[in-house]
């Protein structure tokens, strides 16, 4: 069943425009995780900036973890940066570790770490707001319930990701297109990327359409990776094209498809409206798009990888707090 209505010069929607709440996760990225020669988080946190300046868009939430913190306090002025420029920040941990992972008592204390670093920022903001790291809210009923329970009690409002397009694991392409290709590599890769944020951005909207019967406000999620802040102007156009309309986070949040947690619990690695089609038995379309296999294909360098980025955090996870930090489970609908 083809989910995606029309071809990619169509509406994102037959039914007219679609809302979506724009959010950042990790402009600090993560601990050993490197960036493109001559591109840094404050330099992609100004290019994010100026693509949000270039559609009038304020207020938008970035949700970082804090880990490098530790390691260069100064990385603090990102985050001056972002609310300089009228944004706001939410919490989402200290070290990024999934809740399958940790019992929610050291996930809960994660949080406060990151609070501890950060608090000012987040207080500045019109709202207290916590993202999940991966969106997980925990691997059975008893954990999420308590994580839940000390988010709530801590004056946090969970964002969930409701639309994305993994753009994270075009991290390590662009990396090494940077260093070992041409020009015209980048402009492939841009090309490439712009293009699957589009195409996912379908999916999303066709998912959400199959399983409330209506358009839903989708907060849709890019990371601060320096591809991000070369591209998102360009995506912003092209959503615009297709029949977008940006709105604020919270109206996004009025949407019940975002305000309320699905009734299921999810080990899985997947998103609010995934959650919800397998909490109410519609199938749905959330396979991983077949391009992050082929972007995985160019340039290929020993520990340059996107696994090797994997296997990276995970270790700083472990190597943390003491957990083997395993793989997820798939969803029914990701075979």
């Amino acid at each position: 069943m083809n989910l995606i209505d029309g071809g990619k010069d169509h509406p994102v929607s037959p039914l007219g425009p679609v809302k979506v709440a724009v959010t950042v996760d990790d402009l600090l990225l993560f601990r050993n995780i490197g960036m493109a020669p001559g591109h840094s988080a404050g330099g992609t946190a100004r290019s994010l900036m100026n693509a949000l300046a270039a559609h009038r868009l304020s207020g938008i939430y970035q949700f970082s973890n804090t880990l490098k913190l530790d390691d260069d306090p100064d990385l603090s002025e990102v985050f001056d940066l972002w609310v300089e420029g009228g944004h706001h920040v939410g919490n989402h941990t200290h070290h990024h570790p999934s809740i399958n992972w940790l019992a929610a008592d050291a996930y809960a204390r994660d949080i406060e770490r990151s609070e501890r670093l950060i608090g000012r920022y987040i207080d500045a903001a019109p709202r207290r707001c916590f993202r999940f790291c991966m969106d997980m809210w925990g691997d059975t009923q008893c954990k999420c319930d308590e994580i839940t329970n000390f988010v709530a009690d801590s004056g946090y409002f969970p964002i969930p990701v409701s639309a994305n397009f993994h753009d994270f694991r075009w991290h390590a392409a662009h990396t090494r297109v940077v260093k070992y290709g041409r020009s015209d590599d980048l402009a492939a890769l841009h090309d490439d990327y712009v293009e699957s944020a589009l195409r996912q951005l379908r999916i999303h909207a066709a998912n959400a359409r199959a399983v409330f019967g209506r358009d839903v406000a989708l907060v849709w999620l890019i990371h601060g990776t320096p591809i991000a802040g070369e591209c998102l102007e360009r995506i912003l156009d092209a959503f615009v094209a297709h029949g977008v309309q940006f709105v604020s986070l919270d109206e996004a949040m009025r949407d019940r498809a975002n305000a309320e947690m699905p009734p299921r619990i999810s080990p899985e690695f997947i998103f609010q409206i995934e959650k919800w089609a397998l909490a109410l038995g519609v199938p749905v379309n959330d396979r991983h798009p077949g391009i992050l296999e082929e972007i995985e294909k160019l340039f290929p360098r020993e520990g340059e990888a996107q696994i090797d980025i994997v296997r990276r955090m995970r270790a700083n996870i472990e190597e943390c707090f003491g957990v083997e930090a395993g793989a997820f489970p798939l969803s029914p609908d990701q075979h």
